[in-house]
């Protein structure tokens, strides 16, 4: 259940630390007796919630359908008693609908026009499109009527959390297990975001080394590019507009400026840890990095060690582990105190 939040790429670790002819120059502030907050029986309990959600399942009722409900249905738009293009679904799947807030994705109204309807039952809504209407604008602000087939009405159930649904679900036996690992779990993830924000306040870095920045950089920008163009490739989208689409990026430009942002935040993170594991002399253990090998194998989706090691090199494997080794020292080095 361990989660390293550190966000250090095995691909962009090492490079040698000169930047622009000057020596790189790290102040490190306090990094011992860092005041740190477990996390709170509300967060634990709030994260066991989203859990149990995501294991939810759909089960079909015999009633009228409610808000939340989710309704599965066949439907036709009509204008002026036409058939209009992308109002129709005869499939035999048909379309599940979630009556939500956000209207399950169509056109205000129509979600709602479905409160109390009950499966077989055939529903005529008079509706009238949006002005403006940008997937159709010949659509905008005309008035028109859906035929409605409801198939079947479903209702989300959620599990509760219980010894079988833990053993299903983790690799724990019990629910006490299961929620002293989480707790266990989140406070290191705290803890790691705490002691990164405090660090990244207190030291100051001089003369970053550019070639770090450029690498750390265009790994960031070639990433989002490379799915931009692939998921471009599915939508017939061009990579700029799928970069808008898909993650919010307006532009190359856009993406670029964020990527330098990253690069010195990591660079930064990356270059401050050394120096605490330099000055404290830490180091990374045969017996922790053969038992963090196999954890990076799994994470990155490799069957076997060696596949991994084909890709990534052992000797960054091993500072990567030893940023981890040094957020410990901090964590172990920290004031920890309970949440209010």
């Amino acid at each position: 259940m361990k989660k390293r939040i550190l966000a250090i790429m095995l691909a962009i670790m090492t490079v040698a630390a000169v930047g622009c002819g000057k020596k790189t120059e790290v102040t490190l502030g306090e990094y011992k007796g860092i005041a740190l907050t477990r996390v709170s029986d509300s967060a634990v309990e709030e994260q066991i919630q989203k859990t149990l959600e995501n294991k939810a399942e759909l089960l079909e009722v015999d009633r009228p359908a409610e808000k939340g409900d989710t309704v599965n249905i066949n439907y036709v738009g009509m204008k002026d008693d036409v058939a209009f293009e992308g109002g129709t679904d005869d499939s035999e799947a048909g379309t599940n609908l979630t009556i939500d807030d956000n209207g399950g994705g169509f056109i205000p109204g129509f979600a709602d026009g479905l409160i109390g309807a009950s499966a077989g039952q055939n529903i005529d809504l008079n509706l009238t499109f949006p002005d403006p209407y940008t997937n159709n604008p010949d659509l905008a602000g005309q008035a028109v009527v859906f035929h409605v087939t409801v198939n079947a009405v479903k209702e989300k159930v959620i599990p509760k959390l219980t010894d079988e649904f833990v053993q299903a679900n983790s690799d724990y036996e019990s629910v006490d297990e299961y929620k002293t690992a989480l707790r266990e779990a989140m406070n290191q993830e705290a803890f790691y975001q705490q002691i990164l924000d405090s660090l990244m306040a207190s030291c100051e870095v001089e003369n970053y080394p550019e070639d770090r920045i450029t690498q750390t950089k265009e790994n960031f920008v070639n990433n989002y590019k490379m799915y931009a163009q692939y998921y471009g490739s599915l939508t017939g989208m061009d990579t700029e507009t799928a970069l808008k689409y898909f993650f919010n990026v307006d532009s190359m430009q856009a993406l670029e400026e964020a990527g330098e942002t990253y690069a010195y935040n990591v660079v930064k993170q990356q270059l401050i840890l050394e120096k605490i594991s330099e000055i404290e002399k830490l180091s990374v253990s045969d017996e922790r990095y053969d038992t963090e090998i196999v954890k990076y194998a799994e994470q990155y989706n490799y069957e076997t060690v060696e596949e991994f090691l084909a890709v990534y090199k052992e000797e960054d494997v091993r500072k990567s582990i030893l940023m981890d080794v040094t957020m410990e020292f901090c964590i172990a080095n920290a004031v920890i105190s309970d949440a209010e």
